[in-house]
């Protein structure tokens, strides 16, 4: 996950979309509310859940481990064969 949030195509595109996020809460009270109330529950939920599955991943850290290393393969590979992922959204759009 962390390799392909560093591809510059998806880097920028997130950064792209949390700007977008960000103008709209602060051009927008109403919807500002909505978003800190739903954040707020986001973040209890993932606390929540880190916490009951952090057993069951350990239990499974071999077998993630094994995926993971599957998954970097097949990003190696679509890298080679996609270069535009290494390109800055600005770039891909001119």
């Amino acid at each position: 996950v962390s390799r392909v949030a560093s591809l510059a195509l998806v880097s920028c595109a997130c950064g792209a979309v949390s700007t977008a996020y960000t103008s709209t809460k602060e051009s927008h009270p109403y919807v500002k509310s909505v978003c800190d109330a739903a954040e707020k529950g986001v973040k209890t939920l993932t606390a929540v859940a880190v916490s009951g599955a952090q057993p069951i991943l350990s239990k499974l850290e071999p077998q993630i481990s094994t995926a993971n290393e599957y998954a970097c393969k097949g990003l190696d590979k679509l890298e080679e064969k996609l270069p535009i992922l290494q390109q800055p959204t600005e770039r891909v759009t001119s």
